[in-house]
């Protein structure tokens, strides 16, 4: 005994598709009324008095080599803390987060020169910096951690990875280290788009995790499931 793929069955696949292509455009997510949430301002950006815009400022998990020179026993290779801070022998607990290597070395020196050293040569230098990159992750084409050039917005940041995948949510979680905590929120990329919300900047160390729609991925399978259903449809199958 032979059967055939009816239109009915054909029509049942796109009514559903349909359905679900309606619930991608007013369910993708969170709502529009949290785009644009705000957040506090990156550890990896916060300054001195001495900041200069667009020089490298320390971010938390930087690792630095601190050198005093003629002094080999205090100098040493640190990591920022997530607080911010280094230890170091004599100076104690320092805030590094958000200073420039230039105002670290002028504090390191300060407190070195007030009590143990006459004129102390103290020099940074950064190791290894996660303060000028950014992880986009998820249902974006290309994952990865990506390296800032200069002011970035959220928009910018998911172009680097080539933008949101065909089943990626328009609503996007970024997640940042201020004050030592980690601080996230919601931020719909559609309202951005649309003019709705404002673009936020991303900084150095901050994460953008885009989640899967679940209305997309149900759409993205029966858009791949149709064609070889249509192509049952042309032939018998038994």
């Amino acid at each position: 005994m032979w059967r055939v793929v009816t239109g009915q069955g054909l029509r049942g696949l796109a009514t559903a598709m349909a359905a679900l292509a309606t619930a991608g455009c007013y369910g993708g997510g969170m709502g529009s009324d949290r785009a644009g949430a705000s957040l506090p301002v990156a550890d990896s950006v916060k300054a001195g008095a001495a900041f200069v815009e667009n020089e490298y400022r320390i971010a938390p998990q930087d690792t630095l080599e601190i050198t005093v020179y003629q002094f080999p026993n205090l100098s040493r290779i640190v990591q920022v803390d997530g607080a911010g801070r280094v230890s170091l022998p004599l100076v104690g607990t320092v805030v590094a987060a958000g200073r420039t290597v230039a105002d670290l070395e002028a504090e390191l020196a300060r407190r070195l020169g007030a009590k143990y050293i006459q004129s102390p040569q103290v020099s940074v230098l950064v190791k290894e910096s996660v303060g000028a990159r950014v992880t986009v992750d998820g249902a974006v084409r290309v994952p990865g951690v990506y390296t800032l050039k200069g002011r970035t917005s959220l928009i910018q940041a998911l172009a680097l990875a080539q933008g949101i995948s065909d089943v990626g949510d328009s609503t996007i979680t970024l997640t940042r280290i201020s004050d030592g905590r980690q601080v996230s929120a919601r931020i719909d990329v559609d309202a951005i788009r649309e003019g709705r919300a404002a673009d936020p900047q991303v900084f150095g160390g901050d994460t953008v995790v885009v989640d899967e729609s679940a209305s997309r991925t149900g759409l993205q399978v029966l858009k791949n499931t149709v064609p070889a259903a249509i192509g049952l449809g042309v032939r018998a199958v038994p």
